[in-house]
């Protein structure tokens, strides 16, 4: 018995030895692997940023993220090892409106498409290359894709986003196939690119055998995708915007909108029953478009992960867990190498040469994505080029910056169309339509024929050939021909007098420098047969004219405004100085000399409050020639009470100040600022007889820049019983 039991002792010995370091050694429970869903929805997606902060404070580690539209963007910024706290300053340092808009800031435009804007303000362009050829989407997308360029920046050369500090995914919709794509490699910034664009906002992004939109078409709420990639709990932040209402009113593009809705919804349903982990945000009161109220909706989205805190709290880790988490993610950060060489794909090799010379100040030194982008921004308002990104590259070992773009999608030939509408007498309203045609490279790189034509009130047809002489670009001929009918309106204090026709036709050749983006002078000289004659009303006013006229000319221009259309900062100069050889007069020839400055500024007292400050004259120095008069006061913004063309005169001066207010702004898909002016006008119009002797007024109104352009309402109270209220379509005020 006692053997039996020694020996039973040390076989129960033996197995606890082999048995306790066993226990010792097994591995601990392995945390779940968490895939973030982050839901498209515009602007409600900011939303996102506020999940991620409360996360983040709260020690719940990311382990792989799926996004959709501004879910995809925030997530591949978040998946680039940017913190939440980045993200929320990184986009509150963003310009919506301009993102949206798609428009280049004013004043980086060059020169010449600065006039174009001013003079033919509507949003709307379209283009001629075996056919007519409309943009494939309302805005482009440039400056969407410089801020994508900008968070992808260091990763631009990763083609395995598994690689990233966070592993990303994102959704598109393959148009050709109809189905859903997801993007898990390549371009970083192409996918973020393709799972944002919008259809009918945004041009869609096209590959080879693909044409990519929006991804919220097919999967809005890509939990599947966040399984695929290997989640064990996928935690999905789902924006709850507005239902509609029964009684809604909706415009065409509402109804469109809301149906593109109906699509996204039905398939979010399907996300939201696979989640794991909803957190749903309230946004029953925010619209896509609300970019405004950043913080307020980043906001939304902590409060929204607080109320879910029992249930994300399970999933925080400790200190120590935790920390590790982060060194292993900053781990996998890249740093951006400075560039020794510009490479630059999909333009021709002249444009190639020239975006290298211009971006050349960036080689061998740190790179500034801002900087890059406005020099690409001003690129892309050429029209030359278009679609203008950026990222890196390498060749033999050396980094360099890739530069890569399209041809202008509108071709080499771009029509920009115009609606007049003057109602500065209301019981005389002119109406003309018209546009400008601009063929870019004709006869030589960097030269332009722009051709105008107006058909109505006025009936107008000017071409203008523009020649670089000099590789720079900043010298350059500009041969002209031009034919013009338009009415001319003689009024009285009493009201319209006659109403004349004044038709030229004729041309003209200049040599003209640009002074950077800003300002042009040109010397010149223009010769052409003038017509004048009564064609309503009182023929006795002016006599027939039939003649030659012909000026010797030196004119400048300088514009530093920031709008074209409502200014609220900057200023504008515009003189010239002229000697006429011939001015018909019904009996004879005149020459005499002609001089006039007109300067305008504003400056801003508050961020939406500007004042104005005017002051312009002209001359025509020691003769008095018969005839039509060269100088013109009353109507539009030179002294609004008196009628167009009432005061006629040979030589004047004019002083104006004034106040503008922003009062707010349409949406960035249909127009610009709304603003509000209030000002006063003194001046005085010489060798004129019946006219008071300082013609004054106060004038008030209200400007709003719509998709077709200019809309201008107000009134007007002057001196001598003068007063106005007035109209205007499609022409600037200031």
């Amino acid at each position: 018995m006692r053997k039996i039991l020694c020996t039973a002792t040390a076989v129960l010995v033996t197995l606890l030895s082999t048995t306790l370091p066993a226990q010792d050694t097994q591995p601990k429970a392995r945390r779940p692997k968490i895939g973030l869903v982050l839901n498209g929805g515009g602007a409600l997606g900011l939303a996102h940023v506020g999940a991620l902060e409360w996360m983040d404070e709260h020690h719940i580690p990311v382990d792989e993220v799926a996004g959709t539209s501004m879910g995809g963007l925030i997530g591949a910024a978040y998946s680039t090892g940017m913190s939440p706290k980045e993200i929320h300053q990184f986009l509150k340092g963003v310009n919506w409106d301009r993102m949206i808009s798609d428009t280049t800031p004013y004043r980086d435009m060059p020169y010449r498409r600065k006039e174009d804007v001013s003079e033919y303000p509507a949003m709307l362009q379209f283009g001629y290359k075996k056919g007519l050829r409309f943009a494939e989407g309302y805005k482009s997308g440039n400056q969407i894709q410089l801020l994508l360029d900008k968070i992808a920046l260091p990763y631009s050369q990763v083609s395995n986003f598994d690689d990233l500090p966070t592993p990303f995914a994102c959704v598109a919709t393959d148009l050709v196939s109809g189905k859903p794509h997801v993007f898990r490699s390549g371009s970083l910034a192409m996918a973020m690119r393709a799972t944002m664009s919008l259809p009918g906002i945004f041009a869609p992004v096209r590959t080879d055998n693909a044409i990519y939109a929006d991804g919220g078409l097919s999967d809005n709420l890509p939990v599947d995708v966040a399984k695929q990639m290997g989640a064990d709990v996928t935690i999905a932040i789902y924006l709850q915007g507005a239902g509609l209402k029964p009684d809604e009113k909706l415009t065409t593009l509402g109804v469109l909108g809301r149906s593109v809705g109906v699509m996204i919804a039905a398939n979010e349903l399907h996300s939201i029953e696979q989640a794991d982990v909803l957190v749903s945000v309230p946004l029953e009161d925010t619209t896509a478009m609300d970019y405004q109220k950043t913080d307020a909706i980043i906001r939304r989205g902590y409060e929204a992960a607080q109320k879910k805190a029992a249930v994300l709290e399970r999933f925080a880790v400790d200190d120590a867990t935790w920390q590790a988490y982060l060194k292993e993610r900053d781990s996998r950060k890249r740093a951006v190498p400075v560039p020794q060489f510009i490479a630059v794909t999909g333009v021709n090799q002249k444009d190639a040469v020239r975006i290298q010379e211009q971006l050349a100040d960036n080689l061998n030194k740190p790179i500034q994505p801002d900087l890059i982008a406005r020099q690409l921004a001003v690129m892309n308002s050429t029209q030359r080029v278009g679609g203008l990104s950026y990222g890196l590259t390498e060749k033999d070992g050396t980094p360099g910056l890739l530069i890569g773009g399209n041809e202008e999608p509108f071709g080499r030939l771009v029509f920009r169309p115009l609606l007049l509408v003057d109602g500065w007498d209301y019981q005389n309203v002119t109406l003309s339509v018209g546009a400008r045609m601009t063929a870019f490279d004709l006869g030589g790189y960097g030269s332009e024929l722009r051709t105008d034509g107006l058909f109505g009130s006025e009936l107008l047809l000017r071409s203008e050939y523009f020649r670089p002489v000099d590789t720079a670009r900043r010298w350059f001929l500009a041969p002209r021909l031009y034919g013009d009918d338009a009415p001319l309106e003689l009024y009285s204090d009493s009201g319209l007098i006659a109403e004349y026709r004044n038709r030229r036709l004729g041309g003209g050749m200049d040599i003209g420098h640009y002074f950077g983006r800003a300002a042009e002078a040109r010397f010149g000289y223009e010769s052409d047969n003038q017509k004048l004659y009564p064609d309503v009303g009182d023929p006795t006013v002016f006599p027939r004219i039939n003649g030659r006229e012909g000026d010797t000319h030196l004119r400048f221009r300088l514009d530093r405004f920031d709008d074209p259309i409502t200014p609220m900062k900057g200023s504008r100069v515009e003189a010239r100085a002229e000697w006429w050889d011939a001015k018909p007069t019904g009996v004879s020839s005149v020459e005499f000399p002609l001089a006039e400055l007109s300067m305008l500024g504003f400056a801003p007292v508050t961020s939406k409050s500007s004042f104005y400050l005017g002051a312009s004259g002209g001359t025509t120095l020691w003769k008095n020639p018969d005839g039509l008069p060269p100088f013109s006061l009353g109507g539009s913004f030179h002294l609004p009470a008196y009628n167009t063309n009432e005061l006629l005169t040979n030589q004047y001066f004019l002083f104006q100040g004034g106040y503008a207010r922003k009062l707010g702004a349409l949406s960035p898909l249909a127009g610009g600022r709304v603003l509000a002016f209030a000002g006063a006008d003194v001046g005085k119009a010489y060798y004129l007889q019946g006219v008071s002797h300082l013609p004054s007024d106060v004038a008030g109104g209200l400007m709003v820049n719509t998709l077709l352009g200019p809309i201008t309402l107000g009134a007007a109270v002057g001196d001598s019983g003068h007063y106005k209220f007035f109209f205007q379509i499609g022409r600037a005020y200031f």
